[in-house]
């Protein structure tokens, strides 16, 4: 939560004593349901607690089992509500509550990148000067890895270093399970277990069976119950803006000015669900028909498997060869117990309602599937409809905002931003913003605000990932940093940072894996013959604002941008290439098929 201190001659400084934060599963609970609340033993829950839901036929244990702590328990009567716990499941309860029964899970999941954030906090670091290395991970916020360390409050920042550990506190890590979501439209969640496992509505609204609680209380739960069935609207509640999850459902969030909000329907505004309105484009066809993200992401590669991952591509998943094969084999995976087979047709089972889906499978015949060198290419590389391509990432930590310069960008996906902007752009004149850090809770001057360059989702550079795969590559980020002090100074004015190992400029482009997949390929001119795909940007002659589409180096020491030989496969093809792709373009693909296997052999030679 944000909050501003005006300060003028008669109005002394003064630091605010009290801020409200949300209850990790909701508000305090009601006792309209007795009669004489003075009189309740908080220890016999359903005396108010009537036709609330059982939480799981697993879970069939008395209340206090795992909401009461073991040495409270023997309380009578226990007259304060204040000692029951709301959510077990948060990290810091889930030993006392959960641990006997669930050891393994729980060790598990402390390593897994759900719970350590390790991927976003070492490229952060790493690509703002503040540590060597991206990989291997050396700080998180679960398992082995070192905590992430609180801003010396006695260093100036000069640097970008001084301020990337404020900048991650602040802005960056509102989406980890070890806090609650924040209470606006689609972000509500628990913490821990149940920020998967208890589904919440967008609008957090209780609508199960307990007389207190009632359907017009928030922030809570749907229902009182664990499931292992999550929609994706669950996944959404931090999958959300332009980071991979929305786009399978079509997502791209609007920019932040406010002459790109959505028009009215009906006379209505359109609601900012995920803290900001979007542009709807092409969804992923697994979304189109149907199937829900734990459908292809396993218990494993979102709870973890034992493992220490240091970024999100090296946490071994499903592929798309499981399911529909590939050019070594073109049958998928049997031993999957959703992949069945009847009369010789293969079909998978959903998690969502059980609907059953015939499985297309790798074709040979397929025009692209036929050439030898796009074995080592990833499918998305070639099916993925659009990306997300983000360019210019200015960041700007502000302990002083003067005048209405945020009236036009004070939505910015980030709720309780938007409410410190807007108060401030109320009224011109001087405010001195303070925000709370996410991890300590604790609340300190500034704030951070953010803004792009360019926004695009059709170009679609190429690089190539840890396995020597060739990926689409997006830029995360261009960063531009900017510092604005309580007196006005400005030490850092859209500095581009360096990197840790004083490899170049603190700018990244990652491969990575666009869910928005279609039965098709994109046209071989979408990558051959295209500058953007070859990595050489959109432009010959590039300007401030086209420079930004040319890739920098992954961060990651195992990834790299395409070398000359791949480029030039790609930029320089061959008479022969050409007539192939003629032909091929009439139908007759068997011409197609073995000229470019010549042409690559050549190449190679």
């Amino acid at each position: 939560m944000y909050q501003v201190i005006r300060w003028t001659a008669s109005d002394p400084p003064r630091v605010p004593v009290t801020f409200l934060f949300l209850l990790l599963l909701g508000a305090p609970l009601l006792t309209a349901g007795c009669s004489e609340p003075e009189a309740v033993n908080y220890l016999q829950c359903g005396t108010c607690h009537r036709g609330i839901e059982r939480i799981s036929e697993s879970h069939d244990f008395e209340c206090i089992s795992c909401h009461v702590r073991p040495e409270d328990r023997t309380v009578e009567p226990l007259t304060t509500h204040e000692r029951i716990i709301r959510n077990p499941s948060d990290p810091a309860h889930v030993k006392v509550f959960c641990l006997s029964c669930h050891e393994r899970e729980i060790r598990r999941i402390e390593s897994s990148l759900h719970s350590t954030m390790a991927g976003i906090i070492n490229q952060t670091r790493y690509l703002w000067g503040a540590q060597a290395k991206a990989s291997p991970a050396v700080f998180g916020l679960s398992g082995p890895l070192r905590a992430l360390p609180e801003p010396d409050p006695l260093v100036y920042p000069e640097e970008p270093r001084h301020l990337v550990d404020d900048f991650l506190r602040r802005r960056c890590l509102r989406c980890h399970i070890h806090a609650a979501g924040v209470a606006a439209p689609g972000l509500y969640r628990a913490a821990g277990c149940a920020a998967c496992h208890v589904l919440y509505a967008d609008d957090g609204r209780y609508r199960g069976g307990d007389e207190t609680i009632g359907p017009s209380s928030k922030p809570y739960p749907e229902k009182h119950a664990f499931t292992k069935r999550i929609p994706n609207s669950q996944c959404l509640r931090c999958h959300n803006q332009n980071h991979v999850g929305a786009d399978y459902e079509g997502l791209f969030e609007r920019d932040y000015r406010n002459t790109y909000r959505s028009p009215p329907v009906d006379g209505r505004q359109v609601s900012a669900v995920y803290g900001l309105d979007y542009h709807h484009l092409a969804r992923d066809v697994h979304g189109e028909k149907g199937l829900w993200c734990i459908d292809c992401h396993s218990r494993k590669d979102i709870m973890g498997d034992g493992h220490l991952y240091s970024y999100q591509m090296e946490v071994p998943k499903r592929t798309c060869s499981h399911c529909h094969g590939d050019l070594e084999n073109p049958s998928p995976d049997f031993s999957d117990g959703a992949i069945t087979e009847e009369n010789g047709v293969p079909h998978f089972i959903s998690r969502n309602d059980g609907e059953i889906h015939k499985l297309p499978l790798f074709s040979k015949d397929a025009t692209a599937h036929g050439i030898r060198t796009h074995g080592r290419i990833r499918c998305s590389a070639c099916h993925a409809q659009w990306s997300y391509q983000d360019y210019g990432y200015s960041v700007i930590r502000e302990d002083m905002i003067e005048g209405d310069k945020w009236f036009a960008l004070a939505r910015q996906g980030d709720p309780d931003l938007e409410k410190i902007l807007t108060e401030q752009t109320d009224v011109a004149g001087i405010g001195y913003p303070v925000s709370r850090d996410r991890l300590s809770g604790r609340v300190e001057p500034g704030i951070w605000s953010v803004g792009w360059r360019l926004r695009r989702w059709e170009w679609m550079p190429l690089g190539v990932d840890h396995g020597e795969r060739i990926a689409i590559l997006r830029p995360l980020y261009q960063y531009l940093i900017t510092y604005v002090d309580r007196l006005g100074n400005v030490p850092l004015d859209s500095m581009v940072p360096s990197r840790g190992d004083g490899r170049g400029r603190g700018w990244s482009f990652m491969p990575y894996v666009p869910h928005t997949i279609a039965p098709a390929g994109r046209s071989c001119e979408s990558c051959h013959l295209d500058r953007v795909s070859a990595g050489l940007g959109i432009q010959e002659v590039l300007t401030d604002d086209t420079r930004l589409t040319v890739p920098s180096p992954p961060a990651i020491e195992e990834m790299r941008l395409l070398n000359a030989r791949e480029r030039g496969k790609l930029l320089e093809p061959s008479q022969a290439w050409r007539r192939a792709r003629r032909e091929a373009a009439t139908g007759d693909f068997s011409l197609f098929f073995n000229r470019a296997d010549a042409y690559h052999g050549e190449r190679k030679r």
